[in-house]
């Protein structure tokens, strides 16, 4: 870039954001002519070019900027890249991410600033011919240009790069590529499919969006995954000879549990990132792929960035409050509804709520807070303690008792921890499970779903059990079987976590 034009940029730019303060005019014919007012200063500022020698053309960007730039004219400040997804471009309106953005400032977030580049369809990679080479052109003219007409902490500790779909596999590819540029990487969503997927991707599509990148134009089968795909797909990057340099970049991803294929990739790409003893943040909520997820992923991962920039270390913040009420228990721990007390013929829903060795304070907690939802229906809420019984044992004793869980239709269990692996022993006596941070098997391959069946999966994403989370929700895909998908931060309070868990499936629960 010649100095002319960097010259000229800052001042363009510099007009956008501050404006040019007008000298006194000399009053020798217009006596008591006021000062021109300074132009409003504006955050949000569309349109904003400068010219790629790389690409040979003018590069578009949008900026958010500090509310105080104008003001602290000495003041540095960190740089997030926000990228797009495929199909939009630089004249996306992003106000109501902006909201999120001020959202969080109220509540403390430092001000940032926020560069949205216009990524073309280039999933923000060079192609595997030379021909467009985007990723260059990111970091080797875009970056420098920002910290050269900006006033930003121009350092990697301080720059972060988040987006979503094509954005989210740019977020990670350029992070990938490029740790010496960024500190933390935040994608969200990522579009990026298994290899089995890619594999059987109809010609069309797989050409359209991938082989023009990452070659294979024409190929089927294995000799679409070539060499250059592979040295960007992070399925074949988070190896454990990468993890040295890797580690260096701060990680964390999110997606929604309705997304159709996308969360397979994400999930699966958490497990490999976990066998090879990676750290990072994993997230998956309710939702699907839409501005309204992404915006509230936004709301955890910009706080992250912010402490990940200031030196922090173990992201222990929890999403969510509890919500706790007391239930009044049967003489045995038990709880039945209002309903259930009421009938001339008992024959309700039967919640087996399983754990081992859980305190009665805290089973009582959790009591509470399943019975919240559902009081005109039939149903009892019954703990059983495995360390004090098998599960065969607690089910036949309260079946000896209450007129419930006679037929798997009118039964559903909570399995807790360890507790899963007796669960899936006898699920052929459960319409519903949920499932918390559940144990189910040795052996991933035996974990298969019913599409007549209920699964609701509620995990953390340290868990030692990741990979049968993972193969439960892989097989409710395939089955078509009807499912619920969270994986929430993993903190030292077990207690809150579980309570956490537990409300967050209580309000999945069928009692009908």
């Amino acid at each position: 870039m010649s100095k002319f034009f960097k010259i000229l940029s800052a001042a363009v730019l510099l007009m956008a954001f501050i404006g040019c303060e007008k000298n006194p005019v000399d009053n020798g014919d217009e006596p008591g002519k006021e000062e021109e007012p300074k132009p409003e200063y504006v955050r949000y500022v569309k349109g904003q070019r400068f010219r790629s020698d790389l690409l040979e053309e003018l590069v578009s960007y949008t900026l958010f900027m500090p509310s105080d730039y104008d003001k602290n004219t000495d003041k540095t400040y960190p740089v997030v890249y926000f990228l797009h997804g495929i199909g939009e471009s630089n004249s996306k309106d992003w106000t109501e991410y902006m909201k999120t953005i001020e959202g969080l400032e109220a509540n403390g977030l430092q001000e940032m600033i926020y560069v949205f580049p216009n990524g073309y369809s280039s999933y923000y990679s060079n192609t595997f011919d030379g021909k467009f080479p985007y990723m260059d052109m990111f970091i080797n003219e875009l970056v420098p240009h920002i910290d050269e007409t900006l006033r930003t902490k121009a350092d990697r500790q301080y720059r972060a790069v988040t987006g979503y779909s094509m954005g989210g596999f740019g977020t990670a590819v350029l992070a990938l590529k490029h740790p010496e540029t960024f500190g933390m990487s935040a994608p969200m969503s990522i579009s990026l499919c298994t290899d089995k997927r890619y594999l059987n991707e109809p010609q069309s599509g797989w050409e359209n969006q991938w082989g023009r990148i990452f070659g294979g134009i024409g190929q089927h089968g294995k000799d679409r995954l070539t060499d250059y795909y592979k040295e960007h797909c992070p399925y074949y990057q988070f190896t454990p000879e990468n993890k040295e340099t890797l580690s260096q970049v701060k990680w964390f991803i999110h997606c929604g549990d309705d997304e159709d294929q996308l969360l397979i990739a994400n999930d699966s790409l958490h497990v490999i990132m976990r066998d090879n003893g990676y750290d990072h943040e994993f997230r998956i909520s309710n939702g699907a792929h839409s501005g309204s997820y992404w915006r509230t992923a936004m709301r955890e991962t910009l706080p992250w960035i912010e402490q990940m920039m200031n030196g922090g270390g173990e992201w222990t913040k929890v999403m969510g409050t509890l919500n706790l009420k007391s239930s009044t228990l049967n003489e045995d721990g038990t709880f039945s509804s209002k309903a259930y007390n009421e009938a001339a013929e008992k024959n309700g829903m039967a919640t087996w709520f399983v754990h081992k060795g859980l305190s009665k304070e805290v089973v009582d907690k959790c009591i509470g807070l399943l019975s919240q939802s559902g009081t005109i229906f039939q149903y009892m809420i019954l703990p059983c303690d495995l360390e004090q019984k098998s599960l065969q044992e607690w089910m036949a004793f309260y079946k000896g008792i209450y007129e419930v869980g006679k037929t798997p239709d009118k039964s559903q269990v909570i399995a807790i921890g360890e507790t899963g692996r007796d669960v899936w022993a006898l699920e052929e006596e459960f319409k519903r499970f949920y499932l918390i941070d559940a144990d189910l098997s040795d052996d991933e391959a035996t974990i298969t779903s019913e599409k007549e069946k209920f699964y609701y999966i509620d995990t953390v994403d340290d868990s030692p059990y990741y990979k049968d989370s993972n193969a439960i929700y892989v097989s409710c895909k395939a089955t078509g079987a009807d499912f619920e998908y969270r994986m929430r931060n993993g903190i030292s309070d077990k207690e809150q976590q579980l309570l956490l868990a537990i409300q967050s499936a209580a309000e999945k629960f069928k009692y009908q």
